[in-house]
C-alpha cells in the first residue's frame, strides 16, 4: 500500500513539466504530494508584534492561469461563489492601475462589515499576482496578502494564497477561525475557476 502511494506520488511529480512554477518551491518537500493530490498545503510564519502567523496556502486548480486571472478581476460575480461575500465593488482605479475595491460581507453578531483595500496586479510571464493591502477597517488594524498563480502541468494552476490580518482585538478562537476562512477561500476559488473552465 505504501509503495503504491510512493509510486502515485511519483507519477503526478514526473506529470508535471521540468519548467514549473518559480513558488513550487516554497512548498515543504515533504508536501510535494499532499499538493499533487488535490490537498491543500499551509505554511505558516511567525510575524512580530502579530497574534498569529502569516499563513501561505498551496492549491493545484485544473484550470488554466488565463481562467484563474479574470476570475481575480472579475469584481461583480465574486460574491456568487465566495461564501459570505454579499459585495465587491472597484471604488477607484488608480494611475499606477492598483483598484480600491470595497467588500462588504456577513459576519456574526454585527450582520455584516465593508472594508477596503487597495489591490495591485503584478504580471511576470506566465505567472500572475494580486497583491492588497488593507487602507480602511472597523475591525483589522492592518491586512495584507497576495493571490499568485502560474503553470503546474497540463491546463493546470499552481494557486498561492497568502494573508495576516492583525485584528483590532484578538479573540481566543480566531487563529483557528482565520485558517479555517483562507481555506473555504482557497476551495471556492478553485471550484470556480475548474467550472468556469469546464464550461
Amino acid at each position: 500500500m505504501v509503495l503504491i502511494r510512493l509510486l502515485s506520488a511519483a507519477f503526478l511529480l514526473l506529470a508535471v513539466p521540468l519548467v514549473r512554477a518559480a513558488f513550487i518551491d516554497e512548498v515543504p518537500q515533504i508536501a510535494l504530494d499532499e499538493l499533487a493530490a488535490g490537498q491543500i498545503v499551509v505554511k505558516s510564519k511567525a510575524v512580530s508584534g502579530a497574534p498569529w502567523p502569516r499563513l501561505s496556502l498551496y492549491q493545484v486548480v485544473n484550470a488554466p492561469p488565463a481562467v484563474l486571472k479574470n476570475l481575480f478581476t472579475d469584481y461583480a460575480s465574486a460574491p456568487s461563489y465566495t461564501p459570505n461575500l454579499l459585495s465587491a465593488t472597484v471604488l477607484t482605479t488608480n494611475p499606477d492601475g492598483s483598484k480600491d475595491v470595497q467588500y462588504t460581507t456577513k459576519v456574526p453578531i454585527l450582520g455584516k462589515i465593508s472594508y477596503t483595500v487597495r489591490n495591485s496586479y503584478i504580471t511576470k510571464g506566465n505567472s500572475y499576482e494580486v497583491d492588497w493591502t488593507l487602507i480602511k477597517s472597523l475591525l483589522a488594524k492592518s491586512s495584507d496578502g497576495s493571490l499568485r498563480i502560474e503553470p503546474y502541468g497540463q491546463n493546470q494552476t499552481l494557486l498561492c494564497y497568502t494573508n495576516l490580518c492583525v485584528p483590532i482585538t484578538s479573540l481566543p478562537g480566531m487563529k483557528d477561525a482565520a485558517l479555517g476562512e483562507a481555506k473555504t477561500t482557497v476551495r471556492a476559488i478553485k471550484a470556480e475557476a475548474e467550472k468556469r473552465a469546464a464550461n
